[in-house]
């Protein structure tokens, strides 16, 4: 079965291809980088490329705690104030 391919991404290279699902696209695009991802036998590739993105998108548990923090100084400051 022939595939559409896109003439855009088929003059790319393989890690500018990686470096482009990494992005996270949507709709049009995101089907022609999967289409290019298949066709050039990248798919272990990318698997990694988004797992890296998602370790990086995560936050700390200081994170949390600093929130948690501000928070309770907001409410002991206001917390008054509405009782």
């Amino acid at each position: 079965m022939a595939v559409l391919r896109s003439r855009k991404y088929l003059q790319l290279s393989d890690a500018e291809i990686l470096k482009r699902y990494k992005d996270q696209p949507k709709g049009e695009e995101l089907h022609f980088l999967q289409v290019e991802i298949e066709q050039r036998d990248l798919t272990e590739q990318a698997a990694e490329a988004l797992q890296e993105v998602r370790k990086k998108a995560r936050h700390s548990v200081l994170y949390y705690l600093f929130y948690a923090l501000m928070f309770g100084f907001f409410v002991a400051r206001f917390g008054s104030d509405f009782i």
